[in-house]
């Protein structure tokens, strides 16, 4: 038997203190929750926005241009991003979502180095990085994957970098490569960029009250440079490259066009206050109560106020992002909700502090707080089922538990929101690939680019979805363009999609089929040259006809039928026969 006076083994006393630690379980939940939210991110499928950055990715990594060879109207970061996903894991849907995971460990990291730096509390920063994964899977297939959602991570490492202390001789360095970070951000969405305002105040204001004017510009100065290099090395890329038009058609024309549709009838003060309401009380309560307790609950570190209000700067000027695109959907949110929650985990914290001072029983309130809380809003609200009931069906699936056990059957049930469909597009692209030759061309006039990606078939225009065409703005430009890719490259077939109504983005109400009826030249190309196979939910599948070009209709018939009407009756035929 050992004496008394022996002291007992190293280990021992570490997981002794380890267990009477008042926060060792929260940290324990904090990493638990980091898992399970990694874990959901991994098994999401593609949404229609990741299918055209995959799609975009897939021909940049061909040797392809964005906008000219391949167009979407996102900023060029995201696609970059896809590309070295597959370039790195395969071409799979798992492959930006590796990459996304590894962004969210790091943001993780990132916050619990600004909780220990600013809070003086790690579990605090813990706390605030476990509530950032857990809302930013809640934002479920559809909103994640996106550019603001690399956009956070890169925000979250700029404020890591700004707030950082380097010795005198490197600092010069650290700012560079602050300014890089922000230059990368803007290439993700440019308000993102504008961190480079606050990182600039923050560091003229801790540098120049005790080294003049020289050291409030220095670092203004050296971010301005690194914010440069990418901006820069990405304009030089298409300048050299042949499509720096249709970059700025792209960035300078149509974009505005469709920032402008949100503008009709509103102004600047109540697109910002709808902003600022959403973020802080729409998207997850955990976040507001988090917040709000951070501001109420007196100060427990000394630089607390100071990380709140430098996390705010950040804050507003992606509000003012959000209002000034006007479409608030859920996803652009998805840079700011690392910073609310960075500033929730510290509320959180001082919550539990309290409840450990009531013992037990307020041990248990905080836990049953939690759990309320947490199921009380999601942040994805056009979703037939909550975040909790589709983990639990994803989470069954790879255990190999409950009804799904099929991928397929898992895709059906949960990886469709109002007109997509992921199991459509696969059921699609299947028949397309018993119809079509490895070398044939493919159109789809329509809202799903994920047919193209499933498929692994040329798309015969650069247009990879029809909004171009459709919009009420700019459209005749894009008609033209593309009637010259169609004639260069006659698909094998053309997909025809209805119910695809994106007035927010087109500017109208008509779907892909029904604006048909104000495109004349598309619907006489379906009918002169193309016939009605197949009909798959929302998809018409046109083939060409076998006979020559001269055996066809002529251009011009007196009795020819209205295009749309044409279209119905080929379409009940063809009802009439699957």
């Amino acid at each position: 038997m050992p004496s008394a006076s022996v002291p007992p083994p190293a280990a021992q006393v570490l997981l002794r203190l380890g267990v009477r630690d008042s926060d060792y379980w929260l940290a324990w939940l904090a990493y638990a929750t980091v898992a399970f939210s990694c874990l959901q991110v991994l098994l999401f499928s593609f949404g229609r926005d990741q299918g055209i950055y995959a799609v975009v990715a897939d021909k940049i990594l061909d040797g392809g241009l964005p906008y000219r060879d391949v167009w979407d109207f996102k900023p060029p970061g995201i696609f970059l991003v896809y590309a070295l996903a597959q370039a790195l894991f395969g071409k799979s849907m798992l492959a930006p979502r590796l990459l996304e995971v590894v962004g969210m460990l790091g943001m993780v990291a990132g916050i619990v180095f600004l909780g220990k730096q600013l809070f003086g509390s790690r579990h605090a920063g813990l706390l605030g990085g476990a509530l950032a994964a857990l809302v930013h899977a809640e934002l479920e297939f559809w909103h994640t994957g996106q550019p603001e959602s690399f956009g956070g991570f890169l925000t979250v490492l700029g404020l890591v970098l700004t707030i950082a202390e380097v010795p005198r001789s490197r600092r010069f360095l650290r700012w560079g490569a602050l300014g890089v970070v922000w230059g990368a951000a803007f290439l993700f969405k440019p308000p993102l960029g504008g961190g480079l305002v606050v990182s600039a105040a923050y560091l003229a204001r801790r540098h120049g009250a005790r080294g003049g004017p020289r050291a409030v510009l220095e670092p203004a100065l050296c971010l301005a440079m690194g914010a440069a290099v990418p901006v820069l090395a990405c304009a030089a890329w298409f300048w050299l490259a042949g499509g720096w038009s249709e970059l700025t058609w792209t960035l300078g024309e149509f974009v505005p066009g469709y920032t402008a549709l949100s503008w009709q009838g509103r102004s600047a003060p109540t697109m910002f206050y709808y902003a600022l309401e959403e973020a802080f009380f729409r998207l997850s309560a955990l976040l507001a109560f988090g917040f709000i307790a951070a501001i109420v609950i007196r100060p427990l570190f000394g630089r607390e106020r100071e990380g709140v209000f430098l996390v705010l700067g950040f804050v507003s000027l992606h509000l003012a992002g959000i209002a000034m695109q006007g479409k608030f959907f859920a996803y652009h949110y998805g840079a700011t909700i690392p910073l609310l929650a960075f500033v929730a985990g510290l509320g959180l914290y001082k919550l539990w502090r309290r409840c450990l001072s009531a013992g037990a029983g307020g041990t248990a309130a905080f836990a049953l707080f939690l759990i309320v809380a947490a199921s009380m809003r999601d942040p994805v609200r056009d979703l037939p089922q909550t975040f909790w009931q589709r983990s639990l069906a994803r989470t069954g699936h790879v255990l190999g538990l409950g009804p799904y056990r099929s991928t397929e059957l898992l895709e059906q049930e949960l990886y469709y929101v109002s007109d997509y469909s992921l199991n459509a597009d696969r059921r699609v692209a299947r028949e397309l690939d018993e119809r079509l030759a490895p070398d044939d061309f493919l159109y789809v006039w329509g809202f799903e680019p994920t047919i193209y990606w499933l498929t692994e078939l040329r798309s015969a225009s650069r247009f990879i979805y029809n909004v171009p065409q459709r919009a009420l703005w700019g459209r005749d430009a894009a008609r033209a363009l593309l009637e010259r890719d169609l004639e260069a490259r006659p698909p094998g077939a053309i997909v025809v999609q209805r119910n695809d109504v994106f007035p927010a983005v087109t500017g109208s109400y008509d779907d892909s089929r029904t604006a048909l009826d104000d495109y004349p030249k598309m619907a006489r190309l379906l009918e002169r040259d193309y016939e009605l196979v197949r009909i798959i939910d929302d998809f018409a599948l046109y083939t060409r006809r076998d006979e020559p070009r001269a055996a066809r209709a002529p251009r011009h018939t007196p009795a020819r039928k209205r295009p749309r009407r044409a279209l119905d009756e080929a379409r009940a035929r063809a009802e009439g026969t699957r």
